[in-house]
């Protein structure tokens, strides 16, 4: 029956944060979490006491769908997850019978101990949700969640779990009513790089989607990255039926996992599901994202990264699902998170790490430049990785144009631009339109040293102690010069 009513914006979000020295962060499990109740039906009801409060401290459930327990916008829950008894820690975010009259957008939880966000039943609605490095599950959901995510992304990280682990069973009954109906569209989930080392979880094995014990739901337009083990485990079934076509079947007691949903990986596609009876074994496959920068190990240390598209023939952009036509999901033509708003740029913790781009679309610079090329002041551009222009190559520059770099490439190279023997820049900007090679990082980030690295131009004229050197800042005999 109570309320909350924090509605922050991307200029000026809600903190929820450790009161501890900066120099002890990032850590985990500083503090508990914030848990909202609501009167919502959920499984085993009509009401129950959550977890992590002393039982009856924390009555949820009820029989409104439609419960509104108020407005939580531009919220970021950091560092909480406390341990306050065996079996018994607080997430970052708890829902418990939470109705769908709750506006729930633009949410982050970050380096929580246990699981990020919990839905325990209810209907709540979440749109704009990132879950980043938390130490169990970065969404969980039991008791009979009938709700719905679109946007959302989350980062496993070096010792947490699963992305996703999505439960239904109740009391011990795998056909336990409401059932578990998760709607989740348009997803990025990234796996963990290193072994699980949850402190709640009744197994440590590696997967990054965990389906089980009964769950219906829709999951549509996810892409699956970093796999580490199984993409998808699924256990645990009921009565529920399966499907693992392109359709949607549209079925409250039916678990379906879009075979358009993209696997990122190098492996087989026969290796990357583990399911009840085979009953979910199919997806789109790729090597590559093709999104701007994801690094292959991405975890608390990574230094850099960008979650769009970096290219129109990106596998995100193909076979797309269409969603729910109920006024929550909007229309996409892409899968993942994100198209070519940076929605997270500007209040993610990432952001504030110098981790993240600001909300600039414009095209990727990367690799080598063979031919001739010029960059136009009517385009935008980002440098993503370091560009070399190889010899006999001639890169001109139009007056005006911006190249905004990135901090790193994924692999722990400062982006830079390095014109080689032989080739030439041809860069002639003036006083009212100059040429401008500048970070990336939003403008509440600068001014700041180090933000990328630079440009190197290399020529054949006589050097000390030549004929020839390579370059300081880049790898032994990527940068020679001299002559």
């Amino acid at each position: 029956g109570a309320k909350i009513m924090a509605a922050g914006t991307e200029a000026a979000p809600i903190t929820f944060t450790s009161a501890a020295d900066p120099s002890a962060l990032p850590m985990r499990g500083l503090w508990g979490g914030v848990i909202v109740l609501g009167k919502a039906t959920i499984a085993g009801g009509p009401t129950d006491s959550i977890e992590g409060l002393p039982e009856g401290d924390g009555t949820y459930g009820g029989t409104d769908d439609a419960d509104n327990s108020g407005t939580m916008q531009y919220v970021r829950i950091w560092y909480g997850g406390s341990v306050i008894g065996q079996n018994n820690e607080i997430n970052g975010l708890t829902l418990g019978g939470v109705g769908s009259a709750t506006t729930l957008d633009h949410i982050e939880i970050a380096h929580n101990l246990d699981d990020g966000i919990e839905f325990f039943g209810g209907t709540a609605r979440v749109k704009y949700l990132s879950v980043l490095f938390c130490g169990d599950d970065g969404i969980d959901s039991d008791q009979g969640w009938r709700g719905k995510i679109q946007y959302a992304v989350v980062v496993v990280g070096k010792t947490g779990h699963h992305a996703l682990e999505m439960d239904s069973k109740t009391g011990g009954d795998l056909d336990s009513t409401p059932r578990s109906r998760p709607q989740l569209y348009n997803a990025l989930l990234i796996g963990g790089s290193g072994d699980p080392a949850s402190v709640s979880s009744d197994d440590q094995v590696k997967g990054i989607a965990r389906l089980r014990e009964g769950t219906a739901g829709e999951f549509g337009n996810i892409v699956l990255a970093n796999v580490p083990g199984k993409a998808v485990l699924h256990a645990d079934c009921g009565s529920e039926t399966h499907s693992n076509a392109a359709t949607n079947p549209d079925d409250a007691n039916t678990l379906w996992f879009s075979s358009n949903n993209l696997i990122v990986s190098g492996n087989a596609l026969s290796t990357l599901f583990d399911s009840c009876g085979g009953a979910l074994s199919t997806a789109k496959v790729a090597t590559s994202s093709g999104l701007l920068l994801l690094p292959s190990n991405l975890d608390q240390s990574s230094k850099f990264m960008d979650f769009r598209p970096g290219v129109s023939t990106s596998p995100v952009y193909q076979n797309i699902d269409a969603v729910p036509a109920d006024g929550f999901f909007d229309t996409v033509t892409f899968k993942g998170a994100m198209d070519k708003t940076n929605w997270m740029a500007g209040w993610s913790i990432l952001s504030e790490a110098g981790k993240l781009p600001a909300d600039i679309t414009g095209e990727s610079l990367s690799g080598t430049i063979t031919a001739s090329k010029t960059l136009s002041a009517s385009t935008t551009y980002l440098m993503t990785g370091q560009v070399f222009v190889k010899s006999g190559a001639t890169l001109t520059i139009e007056a005006g144009t911006t190249i905004y770099a990135y901090g790193d490439d994924g692999n722990g190279a400062a982006p830079a631009l390095v014109i080689e023997q032989g080739a030439k820049i041809m860069a002639a900007g003036t006083a009212s339109k100059p040429i401008t090679f500048t970070s990336a990082l939003p403008a509440s980030q600068l001014p700041v040293s180090g933000a990328w690295g630079g440009v190197i131009v290399l020529g054949k004229a006589t050097i000390a102690g030549g004929p020839t050197d390579s370059i300081e800042g880049l790898p032994e005999g990527d940068g020679t010069y001299g002559g």
